[in-house]
């Protein structure tokens, strides 16, 4: 048996796994892992600020489903990870983070630039290991086979300077990547009750937002005839197509306002991959008390407010489809759409009530609703839009629609500011087939400035929408409703021309939504790099607040 390098062992895990992309900003001692990237054909994309590599990579992981890699040299550039990881561990992204630390000899006698990086990432992380030269093999193979054997989140790998450059002996790269397989649950006792019930409710929420899962998902909802809600993280997990589809909740509390109705109507909640980390405070517990509730995850997560009646954990796909099966029998093979449950759910009432929600967001031509709709009309059908934190984030979560799970990559966990350009980057660079638009406002924008000369170098076709509205509408808002004046929220519209033109690419400012319509339609098909400002008029994010 031949010794090979640790860092070669490392990224033929990672491939193995399926990883094609990992992001960082590099030092000079985890300069072992980028050649080690390369051999294996791991492409590493060299960010211009680390908090962005935390955000690509978990935008990767939604994508690809294969775990996000992020890496970073030690001190204040692990520092700049937490945010990423942070967002990982809420939205259950598998991300594997590697930073340096200096040699476990120099450790209690160097200080600059050290710290305790296994405390900083224990509070954000499922697993944080401290990798020690005679077992760093079993370490990381151990750490990266937790990934799919626990709830997903964050795993950081602190690698030393002499585990960086040691050799150990060979060992198999595959090892623990096929999780024994895991059982269905008993449904049968879920299965009377849905069976049973006249108002069934389905409440999807992200934690698993894969194809697989949405397919099982869309087969209980047309089989129960049951209304569909969906947390905005989780959109695209329901056909929205759906006569009894009811749109999203937990941003907007003037739609909030309509979707509790429904809960108060239900005699029965299916809660599937619900976490309470997509809901804000506001909301909870936001059903009542008594109302039954069927939950449905991967993984055992306690903590779901209400009265949970049966808790099914286990595969998800295989768990929806006997749930199904158990309630209302096989599906016609000659009609798999077909209906085979009788509800007291009226179609004309659903309609109605999608009408009183999308009230507020009827907002004139050049209102933020109006402009969003247009970035999607302009955009080529399957466009996956990466949306930022802000007040436009709760009126994109109500007016995009998204056909398939992450077409909208948003959080509504961990969420922060400056996160839709490296998540449309991300996007571009794991799934290149499928175009992207950054929409963002003028404070994400600038956050992120620097991550366009990764957009430049690469020449990737993308299309950044920047939505101006003066003042920063989220903090704006709460303000008006108070005697304070307002202070510190005014934001300053960079010129979008030379901004573009710096970075290889081409700006336009625009106003009103058939001209923002035209302005991205021409950008992609224009390719290369477009930033396009579109002002707006602000004032309707009160309504719609």
């Amino acid at each position: 048996m031949t010794d090979l390098p640790y860092a070669t062992l490392l990224a033929r895990a990672l491939k193995a796994r399926g990883v094609t992309h990992a992001f960082g900003m590099p030092d000079g001692a985890t300069s072992p892992f980028l050649d080690a990237f390369r051999a294996v054909g791991i492409d590493f994309v060299c960010v211009r600020h680390a908090g962005a590599a935390g955000v690509m990579a978990d935008a990767a992981f939604r994508i690809t489903r294969a775990p996000g890699v992020c890496i970073a040299t030690l001190g204040s550039g692990a520092t700049h990870l937490v945010s990423g990881i942070a967002r990982s561990l809420r939205e259950r992204s598998k991300l594997v983070a590697i930073t340096h630390q200096v040699s476990t000899a120099l450790r209690d006698h160097h200080t600059h630039p050290v710290l305790d990086q296994v405390a900083l990432f224990k509070p954000v992380s499922r697993r944080v290991v401290h990798l020690q030269e005679p077992m760093a093999a079993m370490q990381t193979l151990t750490a990266l086979a937790a990934l799919d054997r626990q709830t997903p989140g964050p795993v950081v790998l602190e690698v030393p300077s002499e585990v960086a450059t040691t050799t150990i002996p060979d060992a198999q790269p595959e090892w623990g990547l096929r999780a024994r397989p895991r059982p269905v649950p008993e449904v049968r006792a879920a299965a009377e009750r849905l069976r049973s019930a006249r108002n069934p409710l389905v409440v999807v929420g992200g934690a698993e937002a894969s194809i697989a899962v949405s397919n099982g998902v869309r087969r209980l909802v047309q089989a129960s005839n049951a209304v569909a809600l969906t947390t905005c993280r989780a959109a695209g997990m329901t056909d929205d197509s759906h006569p009894l589809w009811a749109g999203t909740f937990g941003l907007s509390p003037v739609v909030d306002a309509n979707q509790r109705a429904l809960f108060q109507q239900s005699d029965l909640m299916v809660a599937i991959g619900l976490d309470t980390a997509e809901l804000p405070t506001r909301w909870l517990p936001g059903w009542p008390e008594n109302l039954p509730i069927i939950r449905i995850d991967a993984f055992d997560q306690p903590g779901l407010p209400g009265t949970v009646v049966d808790s099914l954990t286990g595969p998800m796909m295989e768990t929806l489809d006997a749930l199904c099966e158990a309630a209302f029998g096989p599906t016609p093979e000659d009609d798999p759409d077909a209906v085979l449950h009788t509800t007291a759910w009226s179609e004309a009432a659903l309609t109605a009530h999608r009408t009183a929600c999308a009230v507020p967001f009827h907002d004139g031509p050049d209102g933020p609703a109006a402009t969003i709709r247009a970035v999607q009309e302009g955009s080529p059908p399957g466009t996956r839009i990466s949306l930022d934190a802000g007040a436009h984030h709760v009126t994109a979560a109500q007016v995009l629609r998204a056909d398939t799970p992450n077409q909208l990559l948003q959080s509504n966990g961990a969420t922060s500011m400056g996160t839709s350009l490296p998540g449309a980057i991300a996007s571009r660079l794991v799934d290149a087939r499928t175009p992207a638009v950054a929409l963002t406002g003028n404070a994400g924008l600038s956050m992120a400035l620097g991550e366009l000369g990764i957009a430049q170098e690469r020449t990737l076709n993308l299309v950044v929408v920047c939505l101006a509205d003066c003042p920063l509408s989220l903090i704006h808002h709460p303000e008006d409703h108070g005697d304070q004046p307002h202070q510190s929220v005014p934001s300053i519209h960079p010129n979008v021309e030379p901004l573009a033109a710096a970075y290889g690419g081409v700006g336009v400012t625009v106003q009103g939504a058939d001209a923002v319509r035209e302005a991205v339609y021409a950008a992609h098909e224009r390719g290369g790099l477009s930033i396009i400002e579109a002002r707006i008029d602000p004032a309707p994010f009160r309504r719609q607040m």
